[in-house]
């Protein structure tokens, strides 16, 4: 009797061990089947970021306490703005500012225009780099001021930061001067 019990013991752990050799046998193959249960989401694959320079331009002869207003430029699409402008002396203030749509003189000096970034600061190096994260598509115009001590002359490099591939038009600025 012995015997008999130790051998369907072994024989249940057998039965039981073999059970669950068959069961890691059904190996999910990932490779084919992404979505299947026990598999880890493929990474999502986010486009290249492109920049593309969508407007340059330069204001030459802007006298002390001058604003050149260049034309404005359009964004075909959403993305992150940047605007460099250079000038000629180290030591001028030179002054920038985005709005969204235009402003008028009286607009920029009563402080009723909306801008999306300015940079106002004295004795900032140059040349000025501005910044703006996921700008709507639409139009936009640039202002450079000159608070001195020289007249100036200034350039603009406007460029868009895009997911995907990269703009092939670039808008040509000319820009106007008002006492500001």
């Amino acid at each position: 009797m012995n015997a008999a019990r130790m051998t369907i013991r072994i024989a249940v752990a057998v039965g039981f061990a073999m059970t669950l050799a068959a069961c890691g046998d059904k190996k999910t193959d990932c490779s084919t089947s992404p979505t299947a249960p026990g598999c880890s989401p493929p990474p999502t694959t986010l486009p290249a970021q492109v920049r593309s320079v969508i407007a340059s331009g330069n204001c030459s002869g802007l006298d002390v306490n001058f604003l050149c207003f260049f034309d404005p430029f359009t964004t075909s699409q959403k993305g992150d703005l940047d605007i460099t402008v250079d000038w000629t002396f180290p030591e001028s203030n030179i002054q920038v500012m985005v709005s969204s749509g235009t402003c008028t003189i009286e607009q920029i000096n009563g402080g009723q225009c909306s801008f999306i970034t300015s940079s106002l600061a004295a004795n900032t190096p140059k040349p000025r780099v501005l910044t703006v994260k996921a700008v709507a598509a639409g139009s936009y115009t640039l202002y450079v001021g000159n608070r001195g001590p020289k007249s100036e002359s200034v350039s603009a490099q406007i460029g868009l930061t895009t997911p995907g591939s990269a703009s092939s038009t670039v808008s040509r600025l000319s820009g106007r001067a008002y006492r500001f």
